[in-house]
């Protein structure tokens, strides 16, 4: 095997090792994240098998119909069908092929010697096939009587030729002949007795070629043919379900009472290789979710399903999709949303509906539409009336799509049937509404309202920061605006970097007055302290400001723009600072740099990496203690910190290419110009000699 070839199977074999064990990245052990996902898929596995086994025992079991037995209710149809009646089309063929009783085929030398016999006596009158005693009694009549038996055994004889398969058979169409000839008894015997040497029976009975003729019959009968209408009675309540019409009600999605065996594989199935899918999409797009995050996934989908099953059992469809495309829209990146909203919604039909092959296909483009449309009504939901509303028109939106494709596919449409999908849409966004808070605080997760409410100034680290740490403060506030106004150009998640961006620097809270931007003007703390002092502290405030998120149960996300906010970036300054000092101090220099760097780690998300750059870029613009003259000078600025950035290593895990590097440093220069402009006036003289009126001042 080539080299390449052994790379390339190295390389799938880790990949399909990380899609199986939980997605871990390259570098990272898999056991820190394998655990969690595979239980995830363990458990949606487990709920979609539990949904399938209690919708059949107590469900389906008890109310579904069972072949020669009374029918539990009445059924009615779904969707209007035309069908083949196979058992009506099968008891026609039957009673078609039931008239042919046998098939009797001529022994063709028979036929030919029987005919010849005939023909000589009526030509000759030769009797050779009788016995001697017999033609002797014949010719000792009288020649009129003589003559009038002959012609009696001719007519008899061409009447019964090649009519009889038996001996028994002849003899009798032999004797019903004669009874009709006005003849003396006596000489009845004798023509019965020239007949029966005359003829024999030709006639073969063939079983083989009465079988082929029955079946041919029976093909030529056609099909019966039957049209169902939507509403129409299947089978009333009590009446014995036969064959036939068991498969009718099969063929409209009606389960039977027995173990659905084939549909629980098929589920079973079909839902791990889902979570494998959700698997690779989370490598594939950088999506670092949390164990409770997973955990809090496997709980919408378990609510979505079981409610869908539930009420499907009583012949509604609650559109609980709804439920999980708002849940998921709302606390999770969108794109990663989008696929599971669309898959958890086509399994939960799979679930509730098992066999109704109409009303699965409108499941699916239900969950296409509500999984796309996702992004558009979730888009501004920045505040509860906004979500409800936001909620209930994807719901409104999901009842047309669901009502036109029915309509399309004949199925059941009724005034009732909007009215039941209009009252599920106010019910499942007042249950979005109602539950986020408490999906918040229980999984850690971020939604938009949780947002706006840990941006608020009033917020108690906000507000410790504005009172303790005013620089500080004043910093995040910069930052924030920096870097929202940057994501918004570029797509991003502009409410999260902005709230990232107010606590990002919450550690500084535990020693304010040793960051400059909170130190009295030419007052540095540092000029007393040793470099490896300075920069232990500094260093700390990482650290502190996690204890600080643990401390007031920051979610998880806003702890990431903590951690990463340095990535594993050095502290230059002191780091030189103490290689000059020990080497007055009479040494080698050689001084330890990881003591002077942050622990790390490096950004996860493209959200992290944007504050690391508006930090960096904000600190880079005090640090020039002068206005910024133009453009240019502000691209060089933000390139230089971009470069910095790329050349140390800090967005190795960030997907960050080429093209975004580019627009991201455009993004910056064009924020920055409007930040920090400055105007040039030049005013004119004091008033117009003319007029006396006072000249405008231009800019």
């Amino acid at each position: 095997m080539r080299p390449m070839d052994k790379d390339r199977r190295r390389l799938s074999l880790n990949w399909l090792r990380r899609m199986v064990l939980g997605g871990a990245r390259d570098g990272q052990p898999p056991s820190s994240v394998s655990g969690v996902v595979i239980l995830f898929r363990l458990l949606l596995v487990a709920c979609a098998g539990l949904i399938v086994c209690a919708g059949w025992f107590f469900v389906d079991r008890n109310e579904s119909y069972r072949v020669g037995y009374p029918s539990p209710r009445t059924y009615l149809a779904q969707s209007s069908a035309r069908f083949v009646d196979n058992a009506a089309t099968k008891e026609l063929r039957d009673q078609a092929a039931a008239q042919i009783a046998r098939v009797r085929v001529r022994d063709d030398q028979k036929t030919r010697e029987v005919k010849q016999r005939i023909e000589d006596l009526k030509t000759n009158g030769t009797m050779d096939f009788a016995p001697i005693p017999l033609e002797k009694l014949v010719r000792g009549f009288p020649q009129s009587e003589q003559s009038r038996i002959v012609s009696t055994v001719i007519d008899i004889a061409e009447k019964n030729f090649d009519r009889s398969a038996t001996r028994s058979e002849q003899t009798a169409a032999i004797w019903d002949s004669l009874a009709r000839v006005s003849m003396g008894q006596a000489e009845k015997n004798v023509v019965f007795q020239i007949l029966d040497a005359m003829l024999e029976p030709t006639l073969v009975e063939d079983d083989e070629m009465a079988d082929r003729l029955r079946t041919d019959v029976s093909q030529r009968i056609p099909s019966v043919v039957r049209e169902i209408r939507l509403g129409g009675v299947l089978v009333e309540k009590g009446q014995i379900v036969t064959p036939g019409i068991a498969e009718i009600l099969h063929t409209q999605g009606y389960p039977d009472a027995a173990i659905p065996w084939k549909q629980l594989c098929f589920i079973l199935i079909a839902t791990f290789s889902w979570s494998l899918w959700l698997t690779w999409l989370s490598i594939r797009q950088d999506v670092l979710l949390t164990d409770k995050e997973w955990l809090y996934v496997a709980l919408l989908l378990t609510i979505s399903w079981s409610s869908q099953r539930w009420l499907a059992s009583w012949g509604i469809d609650p559109l609980s999709l709804l439920a999980l495309t708002g849940w998921l829209f709302l606390t999770l990146s969108p794109a990663f949303a989008f696929h599971i909203a669309l898959g958890g919604g086509l399994i939960g039909y799979l679930l509730a509906f098992p066999g109704m092959t109409s009303t699965i296909a409108v499941g699916c483009v239900v969950s296409g539409v509500a999984s796309g449309a996702g992004f558009l009504f979730f888009r501004e939901a920045t505040s509860r009336i906004m979500i409800w509303r936001s909620m209930f028109g994807l719901g409104f939106c999901l009842t047309l799509t669901s009502m036109f494709i029915r309509w399309g596919f004949g199925l059941a449409l009724s005034w009732e049937l909007f009215a039941t999908y209009l009252f599920c849409c106010a019910l499942w966004s007042s249950l979005v509404v109602a539950f986020l808070p408490l999906w918040e605080s229980t999984f850690e997760i971020i939604s938009p309202l949780r947002l706006l409410e840990m941006s608020h100034p009033s917020q108690p680290l906000l507000k410790r920061l504005q009172l303790e740490a005013p620089g500080t403060y004043h910093h995040t506030i910069t930052v924030s605006t920096l870097a929202e106004a940057v994501a918004d150009r570029l797509g991003m998640n502009g409410l999260l970097v902005k709230t990232g961006a107010y606590y990002h620097d919450i550690g500084k809270l535990k020693r304010p007055h040793y960051f400059v931007e909170n130190q009295p003007f030419g007052d540095n703390i540092h000029d007393r302290l040793a470099p490896k002092e300075s920069a232990k502290i500094i260093l700390s405030h990482v650290a502190d400001g996690l204890e600080l998120a643990d401390e007031y149960k920051l979610p998880a996300p806003i702890r990431r723009f903590i951690s990463e906010h340095h990535g594993k970036t050095c502290l230059t300054y002191f780091y030189k600072k103490a290689v000059v000092a020990d080497k007055e101090a009479g040494g080698d220099g050689d001084i330890n740099k990881a003591e002077f760097c942050y622990p790390g780690p490096t950004p996860q998300s493209p959200e992290t990496a944007l504050i690391m750059l508006a930090d960096s870029i904000e600190a880079a613009m005090k640090g020039l203690n002068r206005t910024v003259t133009g453009r240019l000078e502000l691209e060089k600025l933000v390139g230089d910190v971009i470069d910095s950035k790329i050349l140390g290593g800090q967005f190795a895990d960030v997907d960050f290419t080429l093209k975004d590097v580019a627009a991201i440093k455009t993004a910056f220069v064009e924020v920055l110009m409007s930040m920090y402009h400055s105007r040039e006036i030049k005013p004119l003289p004091a008033e117009d000699e003319e007029t006396g009126e006072p000249n405008a001042v231009k800019i």
